[in-house]
């Protein structure tokens, strides 16, 4: 069917228009809608969305041009053709400004307005394909988008991130092709076992996804920067639920922030949209959502977070599960700025110094070494580096080793290692040391923390 209005403020005219187009031959039905005015244009218009629309200029009230010019601002304007008894011609610029297709002279020709018409229908049809045409495309990138929204979370379910599927990500959102991210590992340290405790973290487990789904973009005070927020699924089969119980986080989280949903602002300070402050004021937001987690019953969950700008996520989730590993339940919230993007703008500052200290002590916590290796690589002094510790993750340089060293020990164990050989190659020379230091941390000894291992509940 194909609405067709005809505006004229003479009744002649429009019934000789009308008897003009009921007499086309379309290839389907139409409907046509007389006006006798301006104002009554414009409410038929409104009621019945003509496709097409024959507009005498010189009405009283609102003139054809000013029915063209309302009808050129809806969200589907209809076709418009302007039908005056007089040489018009200078008004014919304004009329281009507001779409119209034709202009026909009265007395309009049968044939005229046919060709007119042919025109219009011609129009119909293209703005009918082009929005065949966009509504495929959009299916297309959505179906898209939906694979690689899986591939990410299906990433990070196994605790790794594909750098390029964020990246296409962003650009079919944003057309941006640069991001900023905060990375986060959450779960509990040592593994499930048999217990209360480790009933609860359980139960809750299934509550954290929708937790984190519901309160963790605004908890941070990032709604404004509209950030992609991926999940890993909950959803595990046997293979997994062993992983679990090898102490993996149950949980690895990822917002992204795109460049091109920024607000620009004179004083960065003022925006949760600049990654810097971001990473200035997560650490006191995050503990809102932790608070939150603990209220819903986690009460052994803590996080590691990393804030990465202008990097890699991947590298970010990395450094976030270096803080998950250096944190525990008297302190369940670790923040982390990722060392690849402060080894960008290495210097003195203090704020680089935790991340830059940690990723070397990943690399060399095998060795026999000490506050003063680690000071002397950075070129600052082993007291100024202890302080920088103690403030930027809460805990000293001698724990900061110990934590890295029990963790990679216990990947150590759960890939059938001896707790004698494990102890050795994470740097420990002492294996009583070894046990003691591992239980006051994990709460169970090596011998049977490997037995909760090949033993999953």
């Amino acid at each position: 069917m194909i609405h067709i209005l005809v505006a004229d403020d003479e009744a002649l005219e429009r019934e000789a228009m009308l008897h003009i187009l009921t007499g086309a031959e379309l290839g389907e039905p139409i409907q046509v809608e007389e006006a006798a005015n301006g104002l009554e244009a414009l409410k038929a218009a409104q009621a019945r969305k003509p496709d097409i629309a024959f507009l005498d200029i010189r009405m009283p009230g609102v003139d054809g041009l000013g029915v063209a010019e309302k009808l050129s601002l809806l969200p589907d304007p209809p076709i418009i053709i302007m039908v005056t008894a007089y040489d018009y011609f200078a008004y014919a610029r304004t009329a281009l400004r507001f779409g119209v297709l034709d202009y026909l002279l009265k007395p309009a020709s049968t044939e005229d307005v046919y060709a007119a018409l042919r025109r219009a229908l011609r129009e119909i049809t293209k703005k009918k394909e082009e929005i065949a045409r966009r509504l495929a495309a959009q299916t297309m990138a959505a179906d898209l988008e939906a694979v690689i929204n899986a591939d990410i979370c299906n990433s990070l379910r196994v605790g790794t991130v594909d750098d390029g599927d964020i990246q296409r990500l962003v650009t079919f959102r944003t057309g941006a092709a640069t991001w900023d991210c905060i990375a986060m590992v959450a779960g509990t340290a040592r593994p499930l076992a048999d217990d209360a405790s480790s009933i609860a973290a359980r139960e809750f487990s299934r509550f954290f996804y929708a937790l984190a789904e519901r309160f963790l973009v605004s908890d941070l005070g990032l709604g404004k920067a509209n950030p992609m927020l991926f999940i890993a699924s909950q959803e595990q089969d046997a293979a997994k639920t062993e992983a679990v119980q090898t102490n993996s986080p149950i949980m690895n989280l990822l917002l992204v922030i795109p460049h091109a949903v920024r607000v620009p602002h004179a004083d960065a300070s003022q925006s949760f949209l600049d990654i810097r402050h971001v990473q200035e004021q997560v650490g006191g937001r995050i503990g809102q959502f932790y608070h939150r987690c603990s209220d819903a019953g986690g009460a052994d969950f803590h996080f590691g977070i990393s804030t990465e700008e202008d990097g890699s996520a991947k590298i970010a989730l990395q450094t976030a599960k270096i803080a998950f590993n250096l944190s525990n339940a008297g302190r369940p919230v670790l923040l982390l700025n990722s060392a690849h993007e402060i080894q960008q703008r290495r210097g003195s500052s203090s704020n680089s110094l935790s991340a830059i200290a940690i990723a070397w002590l990943q690399d060399h916590f095998m060795e026999s070494i000490g506050i003063w290796d680690v000071a002397r690589e950075l070129r600052v002094s082993p007291s100024h580096l202890s302080r920088v510790l103690k403030k930027e993750i809460g805990i000293g340089f001698g724990e900061t080793l110990v934590r890295i060293r029990i963790a990679r020990a216990k990947n150590f164990l759960a890939n059938g290692i001896s707790a004698k050989e494990a102890s050795s190659l994470v740097g420990f020379r002492d294996q009583s040391y070894f046990t003691k230091v591992f239980m006051k941390i994990e709460g169970v000894s090596p011998s049977r923390y490997i037995e909760q291992i090949q033993s999953p509940q």
